[in-house]
């Protein structure tokens, strides 16, 4: 049984469209083994601290398929909050 041991502060490369009013639209993510997930869902941005692994910035609620989990724009880096499963004995 594999349960979440914790999470970490991963940065991740997002690929993003601008509209000419400097509005950041995130459409994409680069997974760090290469893999590309396009997002089917963002939210607007809001101002949110990541408190299990610190840091601030603008926040996106994102939908990959049926997962969901937050995206922080902490100028000029992306990161995510992964989880780190350890195997339960």
């Amino acid at each position: 049984m594999r349960g979440i041991s914790e999470r970490k502060k991963r940065y991740v490369a997002v690929t993003t469209r601008v509209d000419e009013d400097g509005t950041i639209h995130p459409t994409s993510v680069l997974w760090w083994d290469g893999k590309t997930y396009a997002f089917d869902e963002v939210s607007k941005p809001r101002r949110q601290s990541a408190k299990r692994v610190g840091g601030d910035g603008l926040c996106y609620t994102v939908r990959i398929g049926k997962v969901t989990t937050n995206l922080y724009y902490e100028d000029p880096r992306w990161f995510v909050e992964e989880k780190v499963f350890e195997d339960a004995l």
